[in-house]
């Protein structure tokens, strides 16, 4: 198991455009302002989640791999600590799950904070690309966490406490 520190760009994240919970963004927010950790964002390498994608969905894939050739990693978990760290300047600490014991390992920090409880930990690293797939065929369509952070500040989905902080 290891952790990577990540820029925004090198992130795929998962099409829940905007981020569900205003509030929860929020505190993320604060945190990272305060200089105070977050749990690591669970991320799968780009070539290891290729091999579950369907056809339509490749095809898709290597069009935005094309635009983002800095897009390494597969985001699993985290929005909301994605968006907040990147607006407020942060790296992303990541954890790499490229076998099923690193899943295994990464259970265990659940006890510590270092990783929050999720589905992502219930499946093996398979299922977890299967399941990234499913996802992805909902909402076929791909962006970093950087373009979904840009939108959200151009189209103005980010909560008023956020909004204020950059006037």
């Amino acid at each position: 198991m290891k952790t990577i520190e990540l820029t925004p760009n090198q992130i795929i994240t998962l099409n829940d455009y905007p981020v569900h919970s205003d509030s929860v963004l929020s505190e993320y927010f604060s945190k990272c302002k305060l200089g105070e950790e977050v749990p690591f964002v669970p991320v799968i390498r780009k070539d290891i989640v290729r091999k579950y994608l369907d056809s339509n969905l490749l095809e898709e894939f290597e069009r935005f791999e094309h635009q983002n050739p800095v897009a390494e990693y597969f985001m699993l978990d985290g929005s909301h600590r994605t968006t907040a760290l990147t607006l407020a300047g942060c790296k992303i600490t990541a954890i790499i799950y490229e076998t099923d014991s690193d899943i295994e390992e990464a259970r265990k920090l659940v006890a510590t904070n270092q990783i929050l409880q999720n589905g992502t930990l219930d499946d093996s690293l398979i299922e977890n690309c299967e399941e990234l797939n499913r996802h992805f065929r909902e909402k076929p369509y791909f962006m970093t966490v950087e373009q979904k952070t840009e939108k959200m500040k151009r189209e103005k989905k980010l909560p008023q406490k956020i909004t204020e902080f950059y006037r």
